[in-house]
């Protein structure tokens, strides 16, 4: 006995040295590239790497695996500072970008935590129209909003309460009736504290509630989500306005947890009308919204990260039915301009990749195409708790030929840490889309736009306020050729980018810049425009 005894170490130790290997083998197969795309004469872009010196605190007992990011011009100076949410009772971060690198601001000019819980979901918006960049946070102890007062904020915690089960994940921002003030439509997530699981389809009254909040006209709210439509239980972590129509009335689009894609039209009088599209009746895990015109037709698309091929089927399924299918493929809505969408992302060559977080899309390459960034690995899963196991995150560029090409590791953007959302903005000042991987439980990695490219730029900035929320606007350049560029608000993951449009002009320049604002009027500036920036005052103006 004693000798059959003296195995069972050498036994358990090879077993578990297979199974090392076999998930080994079975990560490396899971993060190769799925796709074979001709890059043809697309230009890979070119970035360095540089750590932000801020170590976000998470833990699985007291947060959602979720922090909050933004780019916001705290000083009016045109160059855009980040936001970094603090974890559990840890102090919010905020850098400016200086010689090189991200410096840290002294005592975060006023954007401190104002609760215990992690920071969540910024939204950057004028809301007082004074041309200062102002921000909303949400915690879980609430929603606050920060007012900028010449690069001094002060914080104001908002009267906007949501269920007493729900954490406020993300904010969207629109004038949904009309008056002038802002209205928020907050994603929500079930307390942390009091999830029963990660793989919940089906079960009865769980979840979190998103909020539908009507500003009246004080920065007091009134709940209005089942007035107008928007009412529904379950675990959201984005949502966002758009126009699918293009008819001037904004839309909602939500992306479930461990559910759906919801898209809801507006009848044009701010009340809302839940309507089919690919995803509806496809249980999938939409972790994250990007937007963009992708096909460059005048509408605005959306993409969605989901499982991939990463976890094991036993692992996700949950409390699906036999009967019922599961959607692991990271998906591309494309408008139809209709107030639909089609499903394209195995056309632009997406669907396949593995586990995946807030998605942005960026023209990286500054060739006129749409590309794609996407967030990985997920800080509490058994299979990304050891780092040479974990995923590199996707950056694809956008062919000539209209698909995506995986260019990551050659782009030199690789981060195989827990990011949340990939926040781009131009922090160092080239007029190309700079990178920063917002990581969670660690530090996170800025990826600077570097190396000499033929193709050229032009930053088209809109005012940070309702007014600029939908609006289009069309680059016209020298053949006649017209990029359409949305103004993006709130694209990834609980999580703002910049709102200083970067609009690629190839070898080109533009003739002209049109912005068709939401409320119908157009502003037009004609000239011979590269590499620079093409300021407008505002819907209406």
């Amino acid at each position: 006995m004693l000798r059959k005894l003296k195995f069972i170490p050498i036994v358990m130790v090879s077993l578990v040295t297979m199974m090392m290997i076999a998930m080994a083998a079975y990560t490396m197969n899971d993060r190769r590239i799925d796709y074979d795309v001709e890059l043809g004469d697309t230009i890979v872009p070119q970035f360095t790497q540089v750590e932000v010196p801020f170590g976000q605190a998470h833990s699985d007992a007291t947060s959602l695996p979720i922090t909050g990011s933004a780019a916001i011009d705290i000083d009016g100076d045109g160059t855009e500072e980040l936001f970094i949410g603090g974890g559990f009772q840890q102090e919010n971060g905020l850098f400016k970008f200086e010689n090189g690198g991200f410096v840290p601001i002294e005592g975060q000019a006023g954007l401190t935590k104002q609760a215990d819980g992690t920071a969540l979901g910024p939204f950057v918006l004028d809301h007082n129209k004074d041309g200062q960049a102002d921000l909303l946070v949400t915690h879980p102890e609430g929603i606050w909003l920060y007012t900028n007062d010449g690069g001094s904020f002060t914080a104001e915690k908002l009267d906007a309460q949501m269920n007493d089960n729900t954490t406020g994940m993300s904010i969207a921002v629109a004038d949904v009736n009309g008056d002038g003030h802002f209205d928020m439509y907050v994603a929500g997530y079930i307390q942390n504290e009091k999830i029963e699981g990660l793989n919940i389809f089906n079960k009865d009254g769980y979840g979190g509630t998103s909020e539908l909040f009507i500003n009246n006209g004080d920065n007091t709210f009134s709940n209005e989500t089942e007035a107008r439509g928007l009412s529904f239980l379950h675990n959201t972590f984005q949502v966002a306005f758009g126009d699918f129509e293009g008819d001037g009335d904004l839309d909602v689009i939500a992306a479930h947890d461990t559910g759906k894609v919801r898209t809801y039209l507006n009848d044009g009088t701010g009340n809302f009308t839940n309507t089919v599209n690919p995803n509806s009746e496809l249980p999938s895990y939409p972790m994250g919204i990007g937007m963009a015109d992708i096909n460059n037709d005048g509408l605005t698309d959306y993409s969605f990260s989901n499982i991939g091929s990463t976890p094991p089927t036993f692992m996700v399924r949950g409390d699906l039915g036999d009967d019922e299918p599961l959607n692991r493929k990271w998906m591309a809505f494309i408008a139809d301009g209709n107030g639909g969408f089609t499903e394209e992302g195995e056309a632009i060559r997406i669907a396949d990749y593995e586990f995946g977080w807030g998605p942005s899309h960026e023209d990286l390459n500054l060739d006129g195409r749409e590309d794609l960034i996407v967030s990985q690995n997920f800080v509490t899963a058994p299979f990304h708790k050891i780092g040479m196991l974990r995923l590199p995150g996707r950056l694809l560029v956008q062919t000539a030929s209209g698909e995506m090409a995986e260019v990551g590791a050659k782009a030199g953007v690789v981060n195989r840490q827990y990011s949340i959302a990939p926040l781009t903005a131009d922090f160092n000042g080239d007029g190309r889309p700079d990178i920063v991987h917002i990581n969670i439980a660690g530090k996170s990695q800025a990826f600077l736009s570097t190396g000499e490219t033929p193709n050229g730029y032009l930053k088209i900035q809109l005012p940070a306020d309702l007014g600029s929320i939908g609006a289009m606007v069309e680059v016209t350049l020298e053949d006649g050729a017209v990029l359409h560029k949305p103004y993006i608000t709130g694209e990834g993951l609980a999580s703002d980018s910049s709102h200083v449009i970067i609009a690629g002009l190839g070898t080109q320049k533009a003739t002209a810049v049109n912005v068709r604002f939401i409320d119908g009027t157009e502003a037009t500036q004609e000239g011979s425009f590269r590499d620079e920036t093409v300021t407008f005052a505002g819907a209406g103006q």
